[in-house]
């Protein structure tokens, strides 16, 4: 039996009113999407019912059959995972954001989606003025990067992923409890440092913003989980651009397969990320393919991106997956998101998502195109997110 994951990050939204009342979802073009349904089943999953924030750390492994309540440590050890770093049981990994900010404002997240060559630069240099023995810098992919804090332990704090509160004033979502002055003193620092930097001020030059401060979040020790093969019984691989989610596959102790051109944005390598995952499928039982650019462009607040954003994924993703799998006549297909990203809010919220689900051994009922608004309407919703991988994987008590 072949089992086949696609999640398009964020995709589930709002309708708009520029979109004539429309969610992204309802404006794009979606006719594999549509047929996954007509075929198969829609119905709604809580991905974020946990007393996290409804992070994508969160929402994936809730997704992936893992009760966050049970499993979860913090975001930035599961990305430092794919990094191969290799934390010790005291060692607190810190998510360590690139972005661009004023003297008193977080204005962009993601230092104005620095590009990995500039963003390795800056990182460099912060490493070289701020780190030590016990703080240590990781350059990532983009603007996501590590610090691990050796010896540190576990922390009573709390901070604030910088996505959720772009335009707030600095002041009022700095961290804060234990060792928050050392934090804010490491960002206040790095402002200094990274203002000046040759790659910045070319930056601004050309008229980009300037990645020029650190924003740490997301903490976390070393996780401890059962892997997918102990916990399910079935082999793994996962394609994706970001260290999180490749994190959460080594973790699980899937095989990563990296992919050229792979970037986490509109720009991604749709194509190819559908190549790797049909080769894979060949000799995996489970194969799970990421696609970032739907949340990023509602962090961005861009409507015209996310639109095109799930249009590429449905005929350059679910087109070729969903032909390739008729090869496998033991095959089922799971397409969901893992929380929404509403352009208008520009961040994650806790609510339900769609999932549309088919092959052996689902027979259609109910709507017959994907949608927010036809999700509400099926009897098949799941409060705790996380059995839903249960169900998809031996269909026990999948009916709409």
């Amino acid at each position: 039996m072949k089992y086949f994951l696609i999640v398009p990050d964020g995709m589930a939204d709002h309708p708009l009113n520029e979109l004539g009342g429309k969610t992204p979802v309802d404006a794009a073009e979606t006719p594999n999407l549509d047929s996954v349904v007509a075929d198969g089943l829609l119905g709604l999953a809580h991905t974020t019912c946990s007393r996290h924030k409804p992070g994508s750390d969160v929402a994936t492994m809730c997704l992936l059959g893992y009760n966050p309540d049970e499993y979860y440590t913090g975001r930035a050890p599961l990305e430092a995972a794919n990094m191969g770093i290799d934390l010790g049981p005291d060692d607190l990994a810190v998510r360590c954001n690139l972005i661009t900010a004023d003297e008193e404002t977080l204005i962009d997240y993601s230092g104005g989606s620095v590009p990995s060559e500039d963003a390795h630069q800056l990182m460099k240099a912060v490493s070289e003025e701020l780190g030590t023995s016990e703080l240590e810098f990781f350059a990532g992919v983009s603007y996501r990067n590590i610090l691990v804090m050796h010896g540190a332990g576990a922390i009573d704090h709390q901070t604030n992923a910088p996505h959720d509160v772009m335009g707030q004033k600095l002041a009022d979502v700095f961290p804060t409890g234990e060792r928050s002055e050392q934090f804010i003193d490491l960002m206040k620092r790095s402002r200094e440092i990274l203002s000046q930097h040759p790659v910045n001020q070319k930056r601004e030059s050309e008229g980009l913003p300037q990645a020029n401060m650190i924003w740490l979040w997301g903490t976390g020790l070393k996780p401890t989980m059962p892997t997918f093969q102990d916990r399910f019984g079935r082999s793994g691989a996962v394609i994706a651009a970001v260290d999180l989610i490749k994190g959460i596959g080594r973790v699980l102790g899937w095989d990563i397969i990296e992919v050229e051109g792979a970037t986490g944005y509109i720009d991604t390598n749709y194509e190819g990320k559908a190549e790797a995952g049909i080769k894979a499928i060949e000799d995996h039982d489970f194969v799970f393919v990421h696609v970032e650019a739907p949340d990023e462009a509602g962090h961005a607040g861009d409507i015209e991106e996310k639109v095109q954003a799930i249009q590429n994924i449905d005929r350059f993703v679910i087109g070729p997956v969903r032909e390739a799998l008729r090869e496998y006549p033991d095959h089922r297909l799971l397409i969901l998101p893992d929380h929404p990203t509403p352009i208008a809010i520009r961040t994650h919220v806790k609510e339900p998502i769609p999932f549309a689900i088919s092959g052996k051994g689902i027979t259609h009922t109910g709507p017959e195109t994907y949608s927010e608004a036809n999700a509400r309407q099926s009897t098949l919703k799941l409060d705790r997110g996380y059995e839903l991988m249960s169900l998809f994987l031996d269909l026990e008590g999948l009916e709409a």
